[in-house]
């Protein structure tokens, strides 16, 4: 299959309406601009990358080129420029993850290279890509270390008294999830075949490695398709677990059939994307770090500075 190349691609084309609107929920809950800011001086990201660089094995041209072939061709059909390092870890398993907002590193399972197909990684990398492009790496990294922390502050403040409230929680726990819908529409651009897209979360929500995953793909689509998402008022009270478990493949299955079924996906293969042109008067762009920023947002998602501040 000839795979086509996005030249020009922009976040705006591919972005979910419900990462958008999450997100901007997310940045007006009081008491993040704060969180994030104390997070940042305590060296949360430096401690992620030393998590995964430390019990991490680098994966290059040299050493491993083809799967890193595959990681350039998931780069140059989403006309993503700057290579992150790429980096194999055991602990993982089906997951690939993202850290550092400015030198990003990607880390993906060792399971997913052994178990996915060449396709499916494609899939996989352009997810990660995705993330990248979308500026999701900031509030990513805060819900790694989201369950740890609210462990932590029940035995002690750390200087945060009662900022994370329930609000917060909460509203980092829904966009995570819908952050997960925009990731799924970067990987099928990258993979640009939905059977190879369910592939892969058939394998990620636990098909035994004994049973082809194209013969529960029929069924998988179903229930795909008849998914509801759980109450909202659910996530409240297992807002500190649900970070732990990221997966969400039927839902997000859910969504992104009905997006590729909508003709969206097709124009964005063929260019025929329209964009909304920007509100007359808004800040478009952090004064601190000149990276874009979501509309009605409180501070930059890319340096975590206040608007206008």
């Amino acid at each position: 299959m000839e795979l086509t190349k996005i030249n020009g691609l922009r976040p705006e084309e591919y972005l979910h309406p419900f990462d958008a609107k999450a997100l901007n929920a997310l940045q007006n809950t009081k008491g993040l601009d704060t969180l994030v800011k104390k997070l940042y001086e305590w060296g949360l990201e430096t401690w992620l990358k030393q998590q995964f660089l430390g019990s991490s094995l680098k994966l290059t041209q040299s050493n491993f080129p083809d799967v890193y072939d595959i990681f350039e061709t998931a780069c140059d059909i989403l006309d993503f420029q700057k290579r992150p390092q790429l980096y194999v870890m055991r602990e993982l398993y089906f997951d690939c993850i993202s850290c550092g907002v400015e030198n990003t590193i990607i880390v993906i399972g060792t399971d997913a290279l052994e178990k996915f197909t060449e396709a499916e990684l494609l899939f996989v990398f352009g997810r990660e890509i995705g993330h990248i492009h979308c500026r999701h790496i900031l509030y990513s990294e805060i819900g790694q270390v989201m369950p740890v922390l609210m462990d932590a502050l029940s035995a002690a403040t750390m200087g945060l008294g009662g900022l994370l409230s329930a609000g917060i929680q909460l509203a980092l726990v829904e966009w995570l999830q819908c952050a997960q819908y925009t990731s799924d529409r970067a990987g099928i651009l990258a993979c640009q075949d939905v059977t190879v897209a369910c592939t892969a979360l058939i394998k990620a929500a636990g098909l035994p490695m004994k049973y082809d995953a194209t013969l529960v793909l029929d069924d998988f689509r179903t229930q795909a398709t008849e998914f509801q998402s759980v109450n909202k008022n659910m996530f409240l009270k297992f807002s500190k677990y649900a970070t732990q478990n990221k997966g969400w493949e039927i839902a997000r299955a859910n969504q992104f059939f009905q997006w590729t079924e909508s003709g969206e996906y097709r124009n964005i293969l063929e260019r025929k994307t329209a964009y909304a042109p920007p509100t007359p008067g808004a800040v478009n762009f952090c004064s601190n770090c000149g990276a874009k920023l979501a509309p009605g947002g409180m501070f930059c998602t890319n340096c975590g500075g206040k608007v206008g501040g």
